[in-house]
């Protein structure tokens, strides 16, 4: 017997999605860090529409494999649909999936099948989400990226690097020691070009280890790419190393010509509007001052 369905819609940057939840329990309980981009009652257009049923779509090889890759610790198989959608096998970080996963071409239309206990069908359905997020707004001149985002004076500045690099270590130097200063997001920030060229970074509800699902958006002051050092040094990276440093943060499937083509005209668009800068630093005082000191001048 098929239950009645719950449909809750979402807006995070400038694209809406869609949920139907045909299951037992509460969606929204599956769903915590969303509650504040939830869109009561709408009924409009949506950019992504996602379908979660049990059974839906089984959790076995399909298609081609494109590859076994691993996420922050957690390894995700994906191959490639002979209608050129996508199927996704999520794992959790001990290797027992958790979400099997079709798409179709464009990440506008996504089934999902849930397994295990209430912790891991949620965390099958955020990393679903989140994923078919970043390719769909691909689409929609939005990338997703890694980075630290700290606000100050009305305009966003955005942490890159690796993993380990200081991303998280470097927003929070500025929220002690630069007042006025905050946290939009700590892993997963949404940056969107309009069409007149205007870059404008978004929180969303995914943000790492840090549980920071705000839902504003501010105009990007600037990006600087971190990296340890034992002293502090700034410098304005020239165009190519600008454009490697925003697309090598921006989430990406570069086996799908699609999405990436998309991706690479936005990292285009975000350097041609925005300074990038390269910060070798220490986890100091200092350091904050620096960059802000420098990135704050344009």
């Amino acid at each position: 017997m098929t239950m009645n369905p719950t449909r809750l819609c979402f807006r995070v940057a400038e694209l809406v999605f869609g949920v139907t939840y045909y299951g037992e329990g509460s969606l929204r309980h599956l769903m915590p860090s969303y509650k504040h981009f939830h869109l009561p009652d709408y009924e409009g257009r949506v950019d992504m529409e996602v379908t979660v049923m049990d059974g839906l779509v089984d959790s076995a090889p399909e298609g081609e494999e494109l590859g076994q890759f691993d996420c922050g610790g957690a390894v995700h198989g994906v191959f490639r649909l002979p209608d050129k959608g996508f199927k996704f096998q999520l794992r959790n970080y001990v290797g027992t999936i958790t979400a099997a996963v079709r798409t179709d071409e464009r990440f506008s239309r996504v089934k999902v099948s849930l397994a295990g206990k209430e912790s891991e069908r949620a965390y099958g359905l955020n990393n679903t989400l989140m994923i078919c997020f970043a390719y769909c707004a691909a689409y929609h001149r939005t990338v997703l990226l890694h980075a630290s985002v700290a606000v100050r004076d009305g305009r966003g500045y955005l942490f890159l690097g690796k993993s380990g690099t200081g991303k998280s270590t470097h927003s929070q130097l500025w929220i002690r020691h630069l007042r006025g200063s905050w946290l939009l997001n700590d892993d997963n920030p949404a940056v969107c070009v309009s069409t007149e060229g205007q870059v404008t970074v978004y929180g969303t509800p995914w943000s790492g280890k840090t549980p920071c699902y705000v839902n504003r958006s501010v105009p990007v002051g600037a990006f600087v790419r971190l990296e340890q050092a034992p002293e502090n040094s700034i410098a304005r990276e020239p165009v190519t190393r600008a454009f490697a440093s925003v697309l090598s943060s921006c989430s990406t499937m570069m086996w799908d010509k699609g999405s990436y083509s998309q991706i690479c005209d936005t990292a285009t668009a975000i350097i041609s509007a925005v300074p990038i800068y390269y910060l070798r630093c220490l986890p100091d005082e200092a350091a904050a001052r620096l960059s802000y000191d420098t990135v704050s001048r344009q």
